[in-house]
């Protein structure tokens, strides 16, 4: 049995920077997945969303789509989320709103499948 992972929010600056630079990036429908892997901390996964102004416009649409965000990851199995590793996990929506929960949740399953799949090989 694998060991509960403490699921936090990510925040500043710095730990987005390490992201954008060092980082992977995995893309899945409107959604890309930047990672970097956690060395210190072993039990801990670090999610973040953003919505770029590039892809959408208004703030009031940029807001809706991270909320929209954050409660399908709220809401994704917990068994999901163990597959992910200790790290520092920035989703990125690189489509157009309107956008419905439920292509959200497919792209966000899509891209748990991929990222498990890339640490099962290694």
């Amino acid at each position: 049995m694998s060991e509960l992972k403490n699921i936090k929010r990510l925040r500043g600056r710095k730990e987005t920077d390490l992201i954008f630079k060092k980082g992977m990036t995995i893309k899945s429908g409107m959604l890309a997945l930047r990672f970097t892997e956690n060395t210190e901390s072993r039990s801990c996964v670090n999610i973040g969303v953003g919505v770029s102004k590039r892809f959408v416009f208004l703030a009031h649409n940029r807001n809706r789509i991270k909320r929209q965000m954050r409660a399908v990851i709220k809401n994704m199995d917990n068994d999901m989320l163990e597959v992910l590793p200790a790290g520092y996990y920035m989703f990125l929506f690189c489509g157009s709103a309107p956008v419905s929960n439920a292509v959200l949740t497919s792209d966000f399953a899509r891209l748990v499948e991929k990222i498990s799949r890339l640490y099962s090989e290694s």
